[in-house]
C-alpha cells in the first residue's frame, strides 16, 4: 500500500511513523507547504516531497491518504483523494460543518472506499478496561477537564479554524465516552471569551462549560479553558462515577477507585494512534474491518455532539440530538 501524508505538523508525524512501521505499507509522499518541515518528516519515511495533495495524487500511485492537516481544508482534500481511489484516515475534526462531513461520507460509499476518523483513544488497554468494569452497572456521573494556555497551534486560536476547544480537543473525552456509556440525546453550553478577548490574534472562546445528558440517564459536565498557563498539577482528567466504581482516564494511565479503598492502575503502554493507524491498514489489506472499533459515520456523531455544544452556546438553546 502506497500512502501520502498531508501535513508534515505534530499529528502527520506519529501517522507518518507509525504507518512506516508497517509491514505491508511504504511511506511514499509527504505534502506540506512548509517545505523544511515536509523534507523532514520525508527524510525519516523514505518519502517524496510535494507541496500539496494534488502534486502528490498527480505525481504518484497512491492507495491511502492520510489528512493531518488543518480542519478546513479536508473537505477538498477528501473529495479528491477519494475520486483518485485512495482510502483515508482523517484527523478530528473531520470539518466544522455536518454538510462537508456528509459529503465526504456520501464520495466515500460511491468510491467504495473506507475512511477512517482518528479517534484513538478507543484503542487502548484502559479504553478496553473501561469497558469491561461498566458493563452492566448504572453510570452516574461524567466529568471531563482540562485547564491549558492558548493552543500552540496558532491556526486554533481563530474559532473558524480549529472550531474551538470542544472541537478541537474535548471531542476525543466526549466519543471515548460515547464508546463507553452511550450516545448523548441533550447538550447545553455556556462559553465565555472575555479573559483573552482583544489579544492580537486572537479570534475565539477561551473558557468552555457544557452539560450534556445521555440515553441511558447518565449526566455529564465538561469544563476547559484557553486561559490558563502550563504545568499545572492535575490539569486534565475524565472521570466517570458508577455503581460501585470510580473511573479516572488521564494523561497515560487509566486509575480505578473501589468502595473498599483498593485501587487499579491500566497503564497505556503504546501511542493508541499507532494501534488505530495499522488496524486501520490491516483492514484494507485484508478486507476484514471487524477489528475496527468505530466506522465512519459513528466517529461523526461524536463531531455532531461538539458542534451542537457550540451552536447552544451562541444561541442559548438546549438542544436535542436525534438517536442514530
Amino acid at each position: 500500500m502506497r500512502i501520502a501524508i498531508v501535513g508534515a505538523g505534530r499529528r502527520g508525524i506519529v501517522h507518518g511513523r507509525a504507518a512506516a512501521k508497517y509491514a505491508g505499507a511504504e511511506v511514499v509522499a509527504v505534502c506540506d507547504p512548509d517545505e523544511s518541515r515536509a523534507e523532514k518528516l520525508a527524510e525519516e519515511v523514505g518519502a517524496q516531497v510535494y507541496p500539496d495533495h494534488r502534486a502528490a495524487l498527480d505525481a504518484e500511485r497512491l492507495d491511502v491518504m492520510y489528512l493531518t492537516s488543518p480542519p478546513p481544508t479536508h473537505t477538498q482534500q477528501a473529495l479528491d483523494a477519494l475520486d483518485a481511489g485512495c482510502a483515508l484516515m482523517i484527523e478530528k475534526p473531520v470539518a466544522l460543518d455536518m454538510e462537508s462531513v456528509a459529503r465526504i461520507g456520501r464520495r466515500a460509499e460511491e468510491a467504495g472506499k473506507l475512511v477512517v476518523v482518528c479517534q484513538q483513544h478507543r484503542y487502548s488497554p484502559a479504553a478496553d478496561r473501561a469497558r469491561e468494569l461498566l458493563a452492566g452497572r448504572k453510570v452516574g456521573l461524567v466529568h471531563s477537564y482540562l485547564y491549558r494556555q492558548k493552543p500552540d497551534i496558532r491556526g486554533n486560536w481563530r474559532r473558524d479554524w480549529g472550531g474551538g476547544h470542544i472541537v478541537e480537543n474535548q471531542i476525543h473525552p466526549i466519543d471515548l465516552c460515547r464508546y463507553l456509556i452511550g450516545e448523548v440525546s441533550t447538550v447545553y453550553a455556556q462559553y465565555s471569551d472575555h479573559v483573552l478577548a482583544g489579544t492580537e490574534d486572537w479570534d475565539n472562546w477561551d473558557s468552555y462549560s457544557v452539560t450534556l445528558r445521555f440515553a441511558n440517564g447518565a449526566v455529564g459536565s465538561i469544563g476547559t479553558t484557553y486561559a490558563a498557563f502550563p504545568r499545572i498539577p492535575q490539569s486534565s482528567a475524565v472521570d466517570i462515577v458508577a455503581e460501585g466504581v470510580v473511573l479516572r482516564y488521564s494523561g497515560r494511565q487509566l486509575e480505578v477507585f473501589y468502595p473498599d479503598g483498593q485501587t487499579e492502575q491500566v497503564p497505556i503502554p503504546q501511542e493508541p494512534t499507532l494501534t488505530i493507524g495499522h488496524e486501520f491498514l490491516r483492514a484494507l489489506e485484508t478486507g476484514d474491518r471487524s477489528r475496527l472499533r468505530q466506522d465512519y459515520a459513528d466517529a461523526n456523531r461524536s463531531l455532531e455532539v461538539c458542534l451542537e455544544a457550540n451552536r447552544s452556546a451562541e444561541s442559548g438553546e438546549v438542544i436535542r440530538l436525534q438517536h442514530h
